[in-house]
């Protein structure tokens, strides 16, 4: 299990660490290189994200009808091809086909990945998910690294330096990963019956109840992490300090995601779910109420730790609602909930700032979506859950 499990939290890194996140570190830099405004750099992240959003649920039917692991494969070439594009291209029209590409890319990897190892090591599906999704924290705190360390390396090249490693990386360990990986052998036998469960995994109420908590997660989650430092600034606190504290908050957010899986192992999806969702209010509340240097430690503990959990516990939830083979498909649909989450809370976010004129309303309005988020929650039901196949 953990050598495959290795392999995974390698792949998530590369394809989703620095696939997905990673432009946000470089961006400064490529846009003084490539003299972009800001709609033109904010318009490559929003393809990052719709590149991921529109190929996930076709990622979990492709898994289903090909094989996880091939899915998995191209997903881990297409991320690789893209990193190699985008440090020798100068066009702002290829840079924008080549982010959907790179987002597509992750989303072939991002939930075939989850499914393939949830299905092999079923009673450990809350450890697998949690050593998986640490890879995206995990990603973000090594490009930022790198970014910060290793460019000055390069004064020719620069960003493109970095873009290139992150190739080389990438074809690394999707190399690594076709060695390791092994396609689980619980697959659908009749294609009939598969295309006719996939499509009523589309129309489960209780696993679109999952997604509507996906959805709401998302929203949410990222307002915290978009918005901290600002907060802090604003609030009379060192660019130092903030900068200091959101780093912890990052490696709060990778320690998470394996001991919420843990716990969750133990105890269930639901009690951990709610608890972790409490936890992310507390974060929200505790500044708006004081926003002293403390209140902001506070809160960048319980939002790391807490935000690092929400994701497997979610999809952790989801899986326990399908059959084994099914299970692609069903994180490939409640991840669609996930990404428009994503779309949507930075942007509605920012539009409360900007209309009522300051980070602290924005802050209210993640405690509110999670505090709706804990509501939804509380109605789920343990016995809701298929017993799965051995």
């Amino acid at each position: 299990m953990w050598t495959q499990l290795m392999s995974g939290f390698l792949l998530v890194i590369s394809t989703t660490g620095f696939a997905r996140l990673a432009y946000g570190v470089l961006m400064p830099f490529m846009q003084a290189d490539l003299n972009m405004n800001y709609t033109q750099a904010g318009l490559l992240a929003t393809t990052i994200s719709l590149g991921f959003l529109a190929i996930s649920p076709v990622a979990g039917v492709l898994a289903l009808k090909f094989g996880m692991k091939k899915v998995i494969m191209a997903g881990g070439f297409l991320v690789t091809g893209s990193f190699i594009l985008l440090s020798f291209s100068n066009s702002f029209y290829l840079y924008t086909l080549i982010m959907f590409f790179c987002g597509a890319g992750s989303a072939f990897v991002f939930s075939p990945i989850m499914s393939l190892l949830v299905i092999q090591f079923q009673k450990e599906k809350g450890l697998v998910l949690g050593v998986l999704l640490s890879g995206v924290g995990s990603g973000m705190l090594l490009s930022g690294l790198m970014t910060t360390y290793l460019i000055q390396y390069f004064p020719v090249w620069e960003w493109r330096a970095i873009w290139i490693i992150f190739a080389i990386i990438s074809i690394i360990v999707t190399f690594l990963s076709w060695i390791v990986l092994k396609e689980p052998g619980n697959r659908a036998s009749n294609k009939d019956d598969r295309n006719l469960r996939v499509a009523h995994v589309y129309k489960n109420q209780k696993i679109v109840r999952v997604g509507i908590i996906y959805f709401l997660v998302g929203v949410a989650y990222l307002i915290p992490i978009l918005f901290q430092t600002s907060f802090m600034i604003h609030s009379g606190i060192s660019e130092k300090v903030a900068g200091s504290l959101f780093s912890i908050s990052g490696l709060f957010t990778i320690i998470g995601g394996p001991i919420w899986g843990m716990v969750s192992d133990k105890v269930g999806r639901k009690k951990s779910l709610l608890v972790a969702l409490a936890f992310c209010v507390m974060g929200g509340i505790i500044p708006v109420v004081n926003d002293h240097i403390i209140s902001f430690i506070a809160s960048a503990i319980l939002f790391g730790f807490s935000i690092g959990g929400l994701m497997v516990l979610v999809q952790a939830m989801a899986a326990e609602r399908s059959l084994p083979y099914l299970v692609p498909a069903v994180l490939g649909f409640v991840t669609i909930f996930f990404a428009t989450g994503q779309l949507l809370g930075p942007f509605l976010a920012g539009a409360i700032i900007e209309q009522l004129g300051g980070v602290r309303e924005a802050y209210v309005f993640a405690v509110f979506i999670f505090v709706t988020a804990l509501f939804i929650t509380s109605f789920v039901s343990e016995k809701e859950k298929v017993v799965l196949e051995p």
